[in-house]
């Protein structure tokens, strides 16, 4: 795994980054054919309206009306034969109007545009409201121009009025005509780092979750055969002729065996209720249970770890009443785990505080005690399996990891809740809420 897993994360980075790539240069390409697209239905628009205005266009020489001079003391008309011009013809609205039909033609219906027309001299004779302004713009704007060619000349010689169509900021509008493409590329890249990201977290995981068993394997492997060559021993100095006339000497490696046997027991129960607890296959014996009967019950039990240190348990037994519907069972390991929990991990002497409080539909449950506490990373951890808490110099303190996580689920299936509070060096408060019915 820890060659493997350098090699797999460099391995789907560089197929991110790939596909990321082939999506970003795609998308390029996208926005460069929708604006040739574009351009060629605007070329083509333009042609269009330049072939219906010159119909329309006489290129032969049209009488306009005379002019009135006036002299210093006469009066006389200049009559003028020039070429009508397309502001002759056409005003602003009529242009405006063929342009939009030629794009609609194109399926063109939502494009802002503005347009002109110029002589031949490349003066603008007529033009929309904003063209100036979107005329100014030249980087953003996509620009069309096409010549107005009379029809009844055989060989066009120019120069001629031009028809200039303008699209401002076209970027823009090949974003907006493209927003579905984007977002839906955006979402695919999205998805595909969220893959990625859960997968590296997945690989991690799985990294820590095969520590930790092997960690639960070798631990296990050790608190089995320490009993196991306990009992050995014991039964081989039975076995001596010595012990055997004995008989305080077999009631003394009698009594070893026995207290191994209940160790191992208690281990093999632990790895049940472990199985248990992963399967989620339980059966909850309901029944009323005196909180504050199982607890002084659960202290006599560690009394012979209690006289084995300097120590005080102080239980302000406040709930009142102090019963609830639950399994004894479950609850009876549940707070032996916690009790437990507060004898190992406390210091040369243990301080061991037990509270009872009843809130309204509720019992409050808190064992604290001022031993050498938790940081911020284990209290973190705390209820999953397998998670062991680093005890520095500690080495007396044994398990499997597994306490805390039955004890999670315990009070989860009674529909109750507990709550960590612990500083380093200062202790460690467990707060056990539980429904009364």
């Amino acid at each position: 795994m820890k060659k493997t897993f350098p090699i797999i994360f460099i391995l789907i980075a560089l197929s991110i980054v790939g596909i990321l790539f082939i999506q970003i240069t795609w998308l390029q390409g996208l926005f460069i054919l929708s604006k040739n697209q574009l351009s060629d239905k605007l070329n083509q628009s333009a042609v269009i309206v330049s072939n219906e205005v010159s119909k329309k266009m006489n290129s032969g020489l049209s009488l306009r009306f005379p002019k009135r001079r006036q002299g210093l003391d006469q009066e006389y008309h200049i009559h003028s034969f020039d070429e009508s011009s397309i502001a002759d013809v056409y005003n602003e609205k009529e242009i405006n109007a063929s342009i939009k039909a030629a794009l609609t033609k194109y399926g063109v219906t939502d494009l802002n545009y503005e347009f002109a027309v110029s002589d031949k001299k490349g003066n603008i004779e007529l033009k929309s409201a904003k063209f100036e302004d979107a005329f100014i713009d030249e980087v953003n704007n996509l620009e069309c121009r096409v010549s107005v060619i009379p029809q009844d000349i055989i060989e066009p010689v120019g120069p001629f009025e031009t028809i200039i169509i303008l699209v401002p900021k076209v970027r823009i509008y090949l974003l907006h005509s493209l927003q579905w493409v984007i977002i839906g590329a955006v979402l695919f890249v999205f998805i595909v780092l969220a893959a990625f990201f859960i997968t590296v977290k997945s690989l991690f995981t799985q990294k820590r979750l095969n520590e930790i068993k092997r960690d639960f394997i070798n631990n296990m492997t050790h608190e089995l055969k320490t009993p196991l060559a306990t009992i050995s021993l014991a039964v081989d100095a039975i076995k001596s002729e010595k012990v055997k006339s004995n008989t305080k000497s077999v009631d003394y490696f009698s009594t070893i065996i026995k207290e191994e046997n209940l160790r191992m027991n208690k281990h093999v129960e632990v790895i049940l209720q472990a199985a248990q607890l992963e399967k989620k296959e339980y059966y909850l014996n309901k029944q009323p249970v005196d909180m504050h009967d199982l607890l002084f019950g659960i202290l006599d039990s560690f009394k012979l770890q209690l006289d084995g240190k300097p120590s005080t348990v102080h239980t302000v037994f406040e709930a009142d009443p102090s019963e609830i519907e639950g399994d004894k069972e479950y609850l009876l390991h549940v707070f032996s785990n916690l009790i437990d929990n507060a004898i190992k991990y406390s210091k040369d002497v243990i301080d061991i505080t037990i509270t009872t409080l009843t809130l309204p539909t509720e019992i409050r449950i808190i064992i604290e005690d001022k031993g050498i506490g938790m940081g911020p990373d284990t209290r973190k951890h705390i209820f999953e399996k397998f998670y062991r808490a680093h005890t520095g110099n500690i080495h007396n303190v044994k398990g499997f990891g597994l306490g805390m996580s039955y004890v999670k689920w315990v009070i989860d299936i009674h529909k109750g809740k507990i709550k960590v509070e612990s500083e380093e060096g200062v202790g460690t408060k467990m707060i056990v809420t539980l429904p009364i019915t």
